[in-house]
C-alpha cells in the first residue's frame, strides 16, 4: 500500500527540517525547485530547446518555489514567462528571495520576463508558451476561488499547452479533494509526500500524471507517521490472492448464495452471477423469480438456479424466504441487490433477510441498499456485511445531501464504517473501500467505461466470490475492486471507453487476473 498523508502532515516537514534539523527554509525552497525541474525534464516537457514556459506565481512559498524553478529552466535555456498576482512587499519571505534572484538573473539572461498580472488581459502573454506551470496556491489554500484568481484558472484552462502543477493544482483542496474550478494538469508534481486529495474526487480528475518531489531532506520523517489513507498498489492484490490449490474441489473453491433479478432486471442476475463465477467461486447459486426461468437457464448453464414463487412471481417478499433458508446457511458468503427491485414486500424481504443471518458474510448492493435508506440501517448489525453504493445510493443510505457528501468523501464514509464497523465500497471514478477500523484504500484502476448500466453488479458478483474463497474480509473486497477496474482498463485499450460492455467486462475478468500474477 502507498501511504496518502494529510495536507498538515505533509506541511509538518518543513518546520520538522529547520527546527530539528536546521535547514535554511531557503534551502528546502531550492532543493524543490531542483526536484521538480529534473522530474518536468523527464517526463518530456521541455524536450525542444527553447521551449516556451509560462510560470504563474502567487505570494506564498508555491509562488516562490515558481520563481526558483523559472531561474533553473531559464539556465538551460528555455525561454520563461512569469507573472505574478502579488507586489513583492506582499510575498512571503522566501518568495521574496527568490523574486528578487529572478530579476538579477534576468537582467543577464534575456530569455527571462516578468510581469505583475493585474488585470486578465495581461494574461494574453501566456497564449504562446508551449507549457503553463501552476505556482499560485499550493496545498494550504482551502475555498472556493473568487475574484481575479477564479478568472485566471479558468482562462488558463482553455489553452491548448501542457500544463503542470506544482504541489497541488490551485482550486483543489489537498485534503478532501473537492475544489469547483480548479487548475486541469497534465501532470502534478506534489513536494514531500503524496497527499491524500490528489487520489479522489475533482483531484483525480484535475490532477493528470502525479509525481512526487522532494526539498532534499529524506523520507525517513514520514516513515514515522501513521497514515489513515491509502493507495491500493498491484503487488498487494497479487499476494493477497492465493494459488488455486490442485486438490481443491467445487464447493472448497468458494460456494456463493446470489439474490438477484426481478421481472425488468433479469440482466442484472445473469450479470452478478457471471462476475462470481468469473472471478474464481466454485459453487454459485442464483435464486430468481420463477417468472425468470426460461430466460435465465438459456444464458448460464453453470450457475444453479434457485426458483421461488409460484409460475408468475415476479419480486422477493417475504414469504420467499422459507424457500431460500437452506441456501443461505450452505453459503460461505450471500450478496442481495442487483436488480431486485424495490417494493415494499421485497425491501420487508430484505431487512428479515439482515436481522435472520447478521453473522454471514453478505453483500449488499443496489436496491437492497434502499431497504436501509434515510438511517434506517442503524437499526441491524452490519458488522459482517459489505455495503457497495454509489454516492447517489450512499446520500439515500445516510440522508444527507449527495453534494455535501462530494466535498468530503473521506470524512462521511469513515464515520459510517465508524458508526457500524461494516466496510463500505463507495463506487465512484475513485472507488474507496472503508473499512471499520478506520481507514479508507483508493482503488487506482478503472476509467469512466466502467459508467454503465450493469457494471456493478459485475463488481457484487465479483466481490461476493472473492469473499467465499478468502477469509480475510478487506483482502477480498480490495481484490475485488482493483481486479474490476484493471479489467476495464484492458478493454478500454482494447476498444476504448465507448465501446464495451458489462457483459465484456465479465469476460475479462479472467484475463485481469492473468495479468495481475500468470501463474494464478
Amino acid at each position: 500500500m502507498i501511504s496518502l498523508f494529510t495536507n498538515k502532515q505533509v506541511r509538518a516537514i518543513d518546520s520538522f527540517a529547520i527546527e530539528q534539523l536546521n535547514f535554511p527554509s531557503l534551502l528546502l525552497m531550492e532543493n524543490a525547485a531542483s526536484s521538480l525541474f529534473k522530474i518536468i525534464s523527464e517526463k518530456g516537457f521541455l524536450n525542444s530547446v527553447p521551449t516556451t514556459v509560462g510560470i504563474m506565481c502567487g505570494k506564498g512559498n508555491n509562488g516562490g518555489d515558481g520563481f526558483a524553478l523559472a531561474r533553473k529552466i531559464a539556465f538551460a535555456g528555455h525561454k520563461v514567462m512569469v507573472l505574478h498576482i502579488s507586489d513583492k512587499r506582499d510575498l512571503s519571505s522566501d518568495a521574496e528571495k527568490n523574486y528578487e534572484l529572478l530579476v538579477s538573473s534576468a537582467s543577464l539572461y534575456k530569455n527571462i520576463s516578468i510581469k505583475k498580472l493585474a488585470k486578465i488581459e495581461d494574461f494574453k502573454t501566456l497564449r504562446s508558451c508551449n507549457v503553463i506551470i501552476d505556482a499560485l496556491l499550493g496545498s494550504g489554500a482551502t475555498g472556493e476561488l473568487q475574484g481575479l484568481l477564479k478568472d485566471i484558472i479558468k482562462k488558463v484552462n482553455l489553452f491548448n499547452c501542457k500544463k503542470i502543477a506544482i504541489d497541488v493544482p490551485t482550486g483543489l483542496n489537498a485534503d478532501t479533494g473537492y475544489g469547483v474550478t480548479i487548475f486541469k494538469a497534465d501532470l502534478t508534481i506534489t513536494l514531500g509526500e503524496l497527499k491524500r486529495g490528489l487520489f479522489l474526487g475533482d483531484g483525480y480528475s484535475s490532477s493528470g500524471l502525479i509525481e512526487k518531489g522532494s526539498i532534499g531532506v529524506g523520507d525517513k520523517f514520514f516513515k514515522r507517521l501513521i497514515a489513515e489513507d491509502f493507495l491500493v498498489e498491484r503487488n498487494d492484490v497479487k499476494s493477497f490472492i492465493p494459488l488455486k490449490e490442485k486438490s481443491l474441489h467445487k464447493y472448497s473453491a468458494g460456494k456463493i448464495f446470489l439474490i438477484a433479478g426481478s421481472k425488468e432486471y433479469g440482466g442484472a442476475a445473469v450479470l452478478s452471477s457471471s462476475g462470481a463465477f468469473k472471478s474464481g467461486g466454485g459453487a454459485v447459486i442464483l435464486a430468481i423469480p420463477t417468472s425468470l426461468q426460461k430466460i435465465l437457464l438459456q444464458k448460464r448453464p453453470e450457475i444453479v438456479n434457485q426458483f421461488y414463487g409460484e409460475k408468475n412471481t415476479e419480486y422477493l417478499s417475504a414469504s420467499s424466504y422459507s424457500s431460500l433458508k437452506e441456501k443461505f446457511l450452505w453459503a460461505d458468503a450471500i450478496a442481495i441487490g442487483p436488480g431486485i427491485g424495490r417494493q415494499d414486500e421485497t425491501m420487508e424481504f430484505v431487512r428479515f433477510l439482515l436481522k435472520k443471518h447478521p453473522n454471514k458474510k453478505i453483500v449488499i448492493d443496489a436496491d437492497a441498499l434502499y431497504a436501509l435508506r434515510k438511517k434506517e440501517y442503524r437499526n441491524f448489525q452490519l458488522k459482517n456485511f459489505v455495503l457497495t453504493p454509489h454516492i447517489g445510493e450512499f446520500a439515500t443510505l445516510i440522508d444527507v445531501e449527495k453534494s455535501l457528501i462530494e466535498k468530503d468523501l473521506l470524512f462521511y464514509g469513515k464515520e459510517f464504517v465508524k458508526e457500524t464497523k461494516s466496510t463500505l465500497v463507495l463506487k465512484g471514478p475513485r472507488t474507496i473501500v472503508f473499512t471499520a477500523d478506520g481507514k479508507a484504500f483508493i482503488n487506482p484502476t478503472g476509467n469512466e467505461g466502467l459508467a454503465k448500466f450493469g457494471s456493478g453488479d459485475v463488481l457484487t458478483g465479483m466481490i461476493v466470490s472473492l469473499l467465499s474463497q478468502l477469509k480475510n474480509v478487506q483482502h477480498a473486497v480490495l481484490s475485488a475492486v482493483y481486479l474490476h477496474g484493471l479489467a476495464a482498463d484492458q478493454l478500454k485499450k482494447e476498444k476504448s471507453a465507448y465501446g464495451f460492455t458489462a457483459s465484456e467486462l465479465v469476460n475479462q475478468i479472467p484475463f485481469a487476473l492473468k495479468e495481475l500474477n500468470n501463474a494464478l
